[in-house]
């Protein structure tokens, strides 16, 4: 779970220090929409992601700053296009 790869460029700091607890993560229950109001564009509305999570770092020495956030990724996706009668 999580990506820690940067934890080695920072000096004093092993990855048992990094605790990551209570991840939540859901997606809007909705369909995706497709918006078709340009003549050569098609115009995919998904759902909402939202992810949180309680991070416990150790204690940061001065003039060093860290950053955490989130890398949203997808492996595989699939679109299948139905219109109407005229085909997928």
């Amino acid at each position: 779970m999580g990506c820690l790869q940067s934890v080695a460029c920072k000096a004093r700091v092993r990855r048992e220090q990094i605790v990551v607890s209570d991840v939540s993560a859901t997606i809007e229950p909705a369909a995706t929409a497709i918006e078709e109001s340009s003549p050569v564009v098609l115009r995919y509305r998904t759902p909402y992601f939202r992810a949180s999570a309680r991070v416990l770092m150790p204690p940061i020495a001065r003039r060093h700053t860290w950053v955490v956030g989130w890398i949203q990724a997808c492996n595989h996706m699939e679109f299948y296009n139905t219109y109407s009668d005229l085909g997928v």
